[in-house]
């Protein structure tokens, strides 16, 4: 049986999640309502529950939807990915690796 402060793995939920990101144990998830929950999970047990595919660590903070991905952008040398107008850092590391997947260069 889920735990109670897991209820945002419904699939309703995750469909509509489009990133999370970590803040000091506490994990911040963005809906594309623009609603925000703070869950009180740290975000690599939310990364450990979460079926597989639907998201990808980008950054060690944040957890992004790869369905959400509108594009990648360059501004300042940094790679963010860019999430229904977020802009989301994408380390250097895990960007080669998703770019790699994706086939985009």
């Amino acid at each position: 049986m889920q735990n109670k402060n897991e209820w945002f793995i419904n699939q309703y939920v995750l469909k509509r999640t489009l990133y999370f990101q970590s803040d000091n144990g506490f994990t911040l998830m963005v809906m594309k309502n623009k609603r925000q929950e703070i869950l009180d999970i740290p975000l690599v047990r939310i990364e450990d529950i979460l079926p597989e595919g639907l998201f990808y660590r980008v950054h060690r903070s944040y957890l992004v939807n790869i369905n959400a991905i509108s594009e990648f952008r360059y501004y300042r040398n940094q790679l963010l990915a860019i999430v229904h107008g977020y802009r989301i850092p994408v380390s250097r590391r895990r960007g080669k690796i998703l770019l790699g997947n994706l086939d985009i260069f």
